[in-house]
């Protein structure tokens, strides 16, 4: 089966290819000759290169008589937060807060935490969008991912929060209820922060709430 044939059959149209995500699988080919593959498709005009790195298979719209165009979003998304497999990021500060109503602020740059970043902290511009990527404190999944957002939080003392301290803790209550992780693994997670992050756990009824709800199941 042609290169092609085996991205497509993987992906599909409009679903954004990430190269350094796609080595790790087994195409039948070495990377430097997958990438030769991609770019006689860009050449083609089979494929699109939306920037450096990332490719997609263009979708045809007859209404409006033109390729379909992927964003942004989705691509910071597969990039460094998740693709349909494996969960390897997660939204952080100022843009967490504003999904989590704890404040009217957006972002001027996105705060992102994620294995896909080889430096503690850094800064990059992915079209139009800056971000500001972090190392995570642990290995990230889609089990624990909505645990460690948290802990990011309290850790940074919410500092950004424009409710009451009393909303802030029932808001936080509510989006870990759907956390499955044992208590042993909870346990594991906090080892990784400081103990500030302890502190404000035990002192929100947070960790309580945890593990009362892991006894729960």
């Amino acid at each position: 089966m042609a290169i092609r044939e085996l991205l497509l059959d993987e992906y599909g149209y409009n679903e954004p290819i990430v190269t350094m995500n796609i080595r790790q699988q087994n195409f039948g080919v070495k990377p430097d000759s997958l990438r030769r593959n991609i770019n006689r498709l860009v050449e083609k005009k089979e494929m699109v290169r939306f920037c450096e790195g990332v490719y997609y298979f263009p979708k045809w719209n007859d209404m409006l008589q033109q390729n379909t165009q992927i964003s942004e979003r989705i691509v910071i998304e597969r990039k460094y937060i998740q693709d349909k497999t494996e969960r390897y990021g997660y939204f952080s500060g100022l843009a967490l807060a504003n999904e989590l109503q704890l404040t009217t602020q957006v972002p001027a740059m996105l705060e992102i935490v994620t294995e896909n970043n080889a430096s503690k902290r850094r800064t990059v511009t992915l079209k139009n969008t800056e971000l500001t990527l972090k190392k995570p404190r642990a290995p990230i999944t889609f089990e624990n991912y909505k645990v460690l957002q948290v802990f990011d939080l309290l850790t940074d003392k919410v500092s950004y929060s424009e409710v009451p301290r009393e909303i802030m803790i029932g808001r936080l209550q509510s989006y870990l209820e759907d956390v499955t992780l044992s208590e042993a693994e909870i346990i594991e997670i906090i080892a990784k922060y400081p103990s500030k992050t302890s502190k404000e756990l035990i002192e929100t009824g947070l960790y309580h709430a945890l593990i009362r709800g892991q006894r729960d199941i």
